[in-house]
């Protein structure tokens, strides 16, 4: 393998690495915000969710 196709390969790598990394942020983001109920609406958007909102329980 020739330094040219080495360079393509590690480029690929550099852009499947940086997009998983978007990728679990994005889900690090949402399962976060899903478990401090900070907003319902997305908690209610995940398909078979119970919502229990006790914030005003006394």
């Amino acid at each position: 393998m020739n330094r040219n196709n080495r360079s393509h390969v590690n480029d690929a790598w550099n852009v499947s690495v940086i997009a998983l990394v978007v990728v679990l942020a994005g889900l690090l983001y949402a399962f976060g915000a899903a478990m401090s109920g900070d907003s319902l609406r997305l908690t209610e958007s995940v398909r078979g969710a119970e919502v229990f909102d006790t914030r005003n329980l006394p």
